[in-house]
Formats: C-alpha cells, sequence, structure tokens
C-alpha cells in the first residue's frame, strides 16, 4: 500500500490525525465532514488533502490512498481539478446567498464527474453562511449521491446550525494561534526558508547550519518538518497560477527551478518521518542529525 500522511501538521490534534489516516486506509471517508479550528491556511491544504483522497486516478479500493502525483493529484493541487468546487459569492455578493448554492451545487449535483470518480463541494467559508443557505442543503447533507464530498470549513463550529452539524462528521484542527504562537511560527518559518534555499542552492553546508535553532527542541522540528513541507507543496504546483498556501513563494520558486517533482516528494516522504518521529517521542539529538541526514541525502542525489 502507498504511503500518504494525512493532517502532518503538528498543530492538528492526534486524535484527529488517527481518526483521518485509519478512514482514508480504509477508504471510507466520511462524505460530509466539518473542518474547524485552526488557521484559514491549514483548513484549505487539509480541504487539499481530502481531495487528492477521493479523485486520485490510481487509488484502488485494495489501495485507496492517493499517489500525489498523477494527473488529477496534479490538479487538485494546482487548484485546478474540474470536479471540486469551491463555492464562493458571485456578483456584488460578499457571502454565498441561496442562488449561489443553487447555480454551483444543487443543479449540477447529479451530474457525473469531468475526470475523477467523484466530486467535491468546499464551502472555504462555511462560517458565513446565513440559515437560509444552510437550510437548503439540508436534504443534500441526508442523502447526498454516493460521488459526491461536502467540505464545511469554518473558524467555530457553533457558526453552523444544528441540524447541520448533526449530519456532518467533524475533524478539529485545533485553536487558532495565540501571540506567543505566532512568534513561535515565525521562528519556525525562518528556519524552513533557510533550509528550502540551502537545498535550492545546493549547500549542504547552508543545510547543516540551518538545523542548529531546531538542536534540543523536538516540537520546533516537528513543525519546520511540516512547514518545509507546505514549501515543497508550493513547489510542486510553481507556475500553473494556483494560491499558495506556505508564504514562502521565493523559497518554493527556487526548489521548483532546481527540483523535479520525484525530488520534491522525497522531501515531502523524508518530512513526513521527521513528523512521525517526533511524535513517537524520538531522541532529540537522533531526530536533529535524521532531519539534517535525510535533506543531505536528497541533496546529494541531484548533483
Amino acid at each position: 500500500m502507498r504511503q500518504f500522511s494525512f493532517f502532518s501538521d503538528p498543530h492538528i490534534p492526534a486524535d484527529t490525525r488517527r481518526a483521518v489516516n485509519a478512514a482514508a486506509a480504509r477508504g471510507r471517508l466520511p462524505q460530509s465532514v466539518m473542518l474547524t479550528g485552526g488557521a484559514k491556511a491549514l483548513r484549505e491544504a487539509c480541504a487539499k488533502e481530502l481531495c487528492l483522497a477521493v479523485l486520485c486516478a490510481e487509488a484502488t479500493p485494495e489501495d485507496p490512498l492517493p499517489c500525489g502525483v498523477c494527473h488529477c493529484c496534479r490538479k487538485v493541487l494546482a487548484g485546478a481539478h474540474p470536479d471540486v468546487t469551491v463555492v464562493s459569492p458571485t456578483g456584488s455578493r460578499k457571502t454565498v446567498g441561496k442562488a449561489d448554492v443553487e447555480q454551483q451545487v444543487l443543479e449540477p449535483l447529479y451530474k457525473s464527474p469531468t475526470e475523477a470518480d467523484n466530486k467535491v463541494y468546499i464551502f472555504p467559508d462555511a462560517d458565513t453562511l446565513s440559515p437560509v443557505v444552510q437550510n437548503s442543503l439540508l436534504k443534500t447533507l441526508e442523502e447526498p449521491p454516493e460521488d459526491v464530498m461536502f467540505l464545511f470549513l469554518c473558524e467555530k463550529r457553533e457558526s453552523l446550525l444544528i441540524t447541520v452539524i448533526s449530519r456532518l462528521t467533524e475533524y478539529p484542527l485545533g485553536s487558532a494561534p495565540s501571540a506567543a504562537g505566532q512568534e513561535d511560527d515565525a521562528a519556525v518559518t525562518a528556519v524552513a526558508r533557510g533550509l528550502a534555499e540551502a537545498l535550492a542552492k545546493d549547500n549542504e553546508f547552508g543545510l547543516m547550519m540551518q538545523t542548529a535553532p531546531m538542536a534540543k527542541n523536538r516540537a520546533m522540528m516537528a513543525k519546520t518538518a511540516a512547514r518545509l513541507t507546505e514549501i515543497v507543496r508550493d513547489a510542486l504546483v510553481s507556475g500553473s497560477g494556483a494560491a499558495r498556501l506556505s508564504g514562502c513563494d521565493r523559497e518554493a520558486a527556487l526548489l521548483a527551478m532546481n527540483y523535479g517533482a520525484p525530488s520534491l516528494l522525497r522531501i515531502k516522504e523524508a518530512m513526513d518521518r521527521i513528523i512521525a518521529d517526533a511524535a513517537a517521542n524520538a531522541n532529540e539529538n537522533l531526530l536533529l542529525t535524521r532531519f539534517s541526514s535525510s535533506l543531505a541525502v536528497i541533496l546529494k542525489e541531484r548533483r
């Protein structure tokens, strides 16, 4: 079976990560999902991963995990898959109205997918949906077509009607970052930027130096690995016009210029292992060595 780690960001509660990965490994992800909490960018990144799970062209009942590299997966990562509909307001509206839901969701609901076997409808700002709009979706959420997944992204579950919540499976992504968390996040981003640039510039010494701030800090290693993964994902869709999620456009572009998709995916796999080892409380010194050596191997392979 292919290896694919869903919701690997260390800010996400372990229970949520386990639940999502277990359901995906069985090919039994729920059809109607609510992603709550965390930062907006995190919710959007997790929504993309769920899209990969149901749209991958290489997935089979025996091996349901996404490959991440087929034409469908690459279109999902680029934000350009025709079977993914991001429900958005039209005209002068600032929020999604009932007419938007009818035109973008309900009217095409029973039409066959364009390329994949399934379709996904994403409500990126579900917090702003009016009770009228939510009520218009109740019957559909109660009995959705077999080839459809709904994703509701919101900061707080309380913004949705109880009748809607009861029809959704919630995956909590954690609380919004505090001021201290934002400062910590800035330090993590700085290290991840440095690692991406060192990889792009074939600078093995720079790679080693960039890992220094993470010494004796297992949590920072996990967070940095997750942030570097976000930069790699942006590199994979570089030039496609898709929205960037990492906020590190320059570093993502440098990686895209110097690495092909297979090498970028190896970087992601290496970081997934670091995150898993950190969660298992691996020895901090060994984990730091593993962090730098795994990236150094990928850098040498490129030479």
